[in-house]
């Protein structure tokens, strides 16, 4: 038993061996980091003029591919099926126009407050970010740089003309 055992080692060593495959630690380890950072590129997203709108908004221009819902999306639309909207947060999501898809938005204290998303709704954002989860099938991002362009107030190119 043994004896078979040495030699079925002995084979396995001189095929792996003919073959030119090399176990090698270090060989390992920098191909587990290309891919990891694969994944990260794979992770990387860039919005250029995105929509900040309500999540319903969204859903409704995905499904149809209409982007004008996007720009008639009224800020209350944010809190439907919020049930306290001191405790909870607002159903803001980021939609890529480009793309057709929305991503929900990571907030936290390094990232995006919802207070900005509130402050930009209906304008736009500009910049880059990881996608660090999945919530109910769609996207997470958490940006890493951002630049939110609120959306212009009525009138506001009144006399332009």
């Amino acid at each position: 038993m043994v004896k078979n055992i040495f030699a079925s080692i002995l084979s396995l060593a001189f095929i792996l061996g003919t073959v030119g495959y090399t176990l090698n630690p270090f060989t390992a380890v920098a191909i587990a980091e290309e891919e990891d950072e694969e994944e990260e590129e794979d992770n990387e997203v860039e919005f250029t003029s995105a929509v900040i709108t309500a999540e319903s908004c969204a859903e409704e221009a995905a499904e149809t591919g209409e982007t004008d819902i996007l720009d008639s999306c009224p800020p209350p639309k944010a809190f439907e099926g919020v049930e306290d909207i001191y405790d909870n947060p607002p159903k803001i999501v980021i939609f890529d126009v480009t793309e057709g898809e929305y991503y929900h938005v990571k907030v936290s204290k390094d990232s995006v407050y919802y207070s900005d998303l509130l402050e930009g709704f209906g304008g736009t954002i500009d910049g880059t970010g990881m996608i660090v989860a999945e919530k109910d099938g769609i996207p997470v991002v958490k940006f890493e740089e951002f630049e939110i362009t609120p959306k212009p107030k009525p009138g506001f190119f009144k006399g332009c003309l």
